[in-house]
């Protein structure tokens, strides 16, 4: 499996019950950069992978402010918008390595930039988030 090769610090291959699979590392963005823990997640039932920033947490790192690109999670970390699906930027066919792993560390370059200037040019696009009515 190509994740296995990556010279990434921290890298744990995990196997879970029903295949799935967990594959947690540790990732700077750039030589300045903070490291951050981040946890690929990939599952068996024909779903995109999904790609998310353990820790440090972002929201504490943005004191609280409303985090650009992102997806709502209700579990541990902060789920990351890397490509947009309508698009299909990313295809099952293509390399986790070329895409989720560069594309995170190409997020959080864009984050640590939006935490000094208040402005995400990481591009995207990103629907606002309904309520519902009755919640």
């Amino acid at each position: 499996m190509e994740l296995r090769a990556l010279p990434l610090d921290g890298a744990r291959l995990m196997f879970l019950s029903g295949r799935a699979l967990r594959y947690r590392f540790h990732l700077a963005p750039s030589d300045f950069g903070r490291v951050y823990e981040c946890e690929l997640r990939l599952t068996p039932d024909s779903h995109p992978p999904e790609m998310f920033v353990l820790s440090p947490d972002l929201t504490t790192l943005a004191d609280e402010a409303a985090l650009p690109h992102i997806y709502p999670n209700n579990g541990t970390g902060t789920k990351l918008c890397l490509w947009w699906p309508k698009q299909r930027e990313w295809l099952p066919q293509m390399k986790l390595v070329d895409t989720y792993i560069a594309w995170t560390a190409e997020w959080l370059w864009h984050f640590e930039d939006w935490l000094t200037t208040d402005v995400w040019a990481g591009g995207g696009e990103h629907p606002q988030q309904r309520r519902r009515r009755w919640a």
